[in-house]
């Protein structure tokens, strides 16, 4: 009797465990759906710009006024390039396309005269405009003899050294528009029945626990079917000040299903 007393308590506890267990499940999952604060929205910040600075030509590099970590402004040189060797170039283009022009111009007139034939205007005036390709394409290379900050920001790294010769295409130093950064966050789908563009949240950041103002400023294309999760991006609300790409945090979000 008694042990028929003890497996009967003993199955009480049992369905009592599963349903609470149930009702930790189901609250769980209305926690999700409603949309209601979650304290586990995990967000990185990143920059909206950044870029990785090449050489367009071999040369061998005469400055780089910022090193790592260093403020620029939109417009300040980045990398300059010894180019004696370009601008020597480009001289004796201009030279050459300057005296092509001249025999042109001077059978137009010998033509006008009758003193020569209309195939010899035609050859010198393609001559003429092949001299001027060639400058314009050395004109170029000179242009790139200096690389000029696209955006405001700071140097991330710096990977060559003055008075070093590079090729082509050589990776020199890496930067990034600091003043324009954004929060990466990951959030359950089902979370689109409610969430929207410009749905605002705050923002904890782990390193300087500061609290800061958001929104979303787009919403993922597409969802996760493994995990059930969608991409979110955020715009802070406010002054950013102290804020840095890579830092990390914890997203708040306040608004609850209609």
């Amino acid at each position: 009797m008694k042990n028929k007393l003890l497996n009967s308590k003993l199955i009480i506890l049992l369905f009592s465990v599963i349903f609470i267990a149930q009702a930790g499940y189901a609250e769980e999952d209305d926690f999700f759906s409603t949309g209601i604060v979650s304290d586990n929205v995990r967000g990185l910040i990143k920059p909206v710009e950044r870029a990785i600075i090449s050489s367009e030509i071999a040369a061998k590099i005469k400055d780089i006024p910022f090193k790592a970590g260093d403020a620029f402004k939109k417009g300040d040189l980045l990398v300059g390039f010894d180019c004696s060797f370009y601008r020597a170039d480009m001289a004796s283009a201009e030279a050459a396309y300057k005296s092509r022009q001249s025999v042109f111009e001077n059978n137009k007139q010998l033509l006008a005269l009758n003193a020569i034939s209309d195939i010899d205007v035609a050859i010198s005036e393609s001559e003429m405009q092949v001299a001027r390709a060639d400058r314009t394409m050395k004109a170029i290379r000179v242009n790139q003899c200096k690389i000029k900050a696209p955006y405001s920001g700071r140097v991330i790294e710096v990977a060559i050294n003055e008075h070093e010769t590079v090729p082509a295409d050589k990776e020199i130093l890496s930067i990034l528009n600091d003043r324009d950064l954004e929060i990466e966050l990951i959030v359950p789908s089902n979370w689109l029945n409610w969430l929207a563009v410009e749905e605002a949240f705050s923002f904890m950041i782990d390193e300087t626990g500061k609290v800061l103002d958001a929104k979303v400023s787009k919403i993922g294309a597409v969802v996760d079917p493994v995990s059930q999760t969608i991409k979110l991006t955020g715009k802070f609300a406010g002054d950013i000040n102290g804020v840095l790409s890579g830092m990390s945090g914890t997203a708040q979000f306040s608004k609850k299903s209609n």
